[in-house]
């Protein structure tokens, strides 16, 4: 968990210097991703790479 903290501050980090506010919802949709690949499991995360979709 740390170290996705991390790398999320050193993202919002990045936009401020650099002005790339376009990067903010990529960056968003990611972590939803990530929380729900966590909450699923990581099975079923799994299946779905083997499949893929």
């Amino acid at each position: 968990m740390k170290k996705m903290m991390l790398i999320i501050r050193e993202s919002v980090k990045l936009m401020r210097e650099h002005k790339i506010y376009f990067f903010l919802p990529l960056l968003i949709c990611l972590i939803v991703l990530v929380l729900l690949a966590f909450q699923i499991g990581p099975g079923i995360v799994i299946a779905f790479i083997y499949a893929g979709i």
